[in-house]
């Protein structure tokens, strides 16, 4: 498992520090946790694209 997905899920599921690299990716391999962690490692949410866009069309809409 990759070592950026692993460190997804360490923050995702809240695991602790003291907990290696090779317990997670035994543990979690396979699982929708490990899907959804290498999947937001790429993927920006929804939300986030429509906000993005709508600050491009109307600038004035911008958070501040």
């Amino acid at each position: 498992m990759d070592k950026k997905v692993i460190d997804k899920i360490r923050e995702n599921e809240q695991l602790p520090d003291d907990m290696t690299d090779e317990e997670i990716a035994r543990e979690y391999k396979g699982t929708y946790t490990a899907s959804r962690a290498a999947i937001s490692l790429d993927h920006t949410p929804l939300d986030q694209v429509l906000a993005n866009k709508m600050a491009k069309i109307l600038p004035f809409m911008r958070k501040k």
